[in-house]
């Protein structure tokens, strides 16, 4: 069964994560097209927003913790995890536009495909662990 539950916490995470990255394309559209900024600090400010969106419906729904249990602990390590994932992401970002050329949406699309394991495991295993 553990190995069930964790299946399902996976498949839990990679939705809203999925959900995160809908956010996130929403974001950095609306700052890069609309506000007419940078794609690149664009997408920091973005992936923030979909970064405080993720941690807190995986820390009520994916994780079943209560909302306000250890919320700064927690969130202060999922943030970190996550700054390393920006870190990531926003390399891939700048690889894939500026060196391959490829519409910036599109490469968001990819480099978030970077981020999914390396973001569950962290937070599995140091953020959310029981």
């Amino acid at each position: 069964m553990p190995k069930q539950n964790e299946l399902s916490k996976f498949l839990k995470y990679a939705l809203v994560g999925f959900i995160g990255i809908l956010v996130n394309l929403l974001f950095l559209y609306l700052f890069t097209e609309i506000f007419k900024m940078y794609y690149l600090f664009s997408s920091v400010i973005s992936f923030s927003i979909a970064t405080f969106h993720n941690f807190f419906i995986n820390k009520v729904w994916t994780f079943k913790e209560n909302v306000k249990d250890k919320v700064f602990s927690k969130g202060t390590k999922f943030f970190i995890i996550s700054g390393i994932s920006l870190l990531v992401n926003t390399f891939f970002l700048y690889l894939f536009t500026d060196i391959f050329g490829v519409y910036y949406i599109f490469s968001q699309i990819l480099a978030s495909g970077f981020t999914l394991i390396t973001n569950f495991t962290g937070n599995r295993l140091w953020t959310f662990k029981n």
